[in-house]
């Protein structure tokens, strides 16, 4: 599936492959993801969903505020917040981004690997790549 050529110009078709997408990956992690508190891995996750959400906005030719709503609506939605907590957080990513931020990258990466993977084993090992980077912050 070429993610170009499904959703663009659409946001709502947008968030729906985002959210699909990281619902693999969250799946791919640990159990009780949910319940961490160590500000790394909570910045590392929501940097990765940020990533990802702009990345898919971006190739599908939304324009800036287009993906600024997917990403608020995305992080929101993946992680039970309100919007008010959701752009907290996403308020800050842009700035991280700046400073190239690996999670993001590699959530960016991650989303356009994952839909234009040609098997199986190629889609697991992009959804995997957060559980890679929570792995590598555990053992730091």
């Amino acid at each position: 599936m070429d993610m170009c050529n499904n959703q663009e110009g659409n946001p709502d078709a947008v968030t729906k492959l985002t959210l699909q997408f990281l619902a693999e990956a969250i799946g791919q992690c640990p159990a009780g993801l949910e319940n961490i508190t160590n500000r790394d891995i909570i910045f590392a996750v929501l940097g990765f969903q940020y990533g990802a959400a702009t990345s898919a906005a971006y190739v599908a030719g939304l324009d800036g505020d287009a993906v600024a709503a997917v990403a608020d609506e995305v992080v929101g939605r993946i992680n039970g917040m309100d919007r008010q907590t959701a752009a907290k957080f996403i308020a800050v990513m842009p700035m991280l981004a700046g400073k190239e931020y690996p999670p993001i990258g590699i959530g960016a990466k991650s989303i356009i690997s994952f839909y234009n993977a040609a098997t199986d084993g190629e889609k697991l090992a992009a959804a995997s790549s957060l559980r890679e980077i929570l792995r590598q912050i555990d053992e730091a």
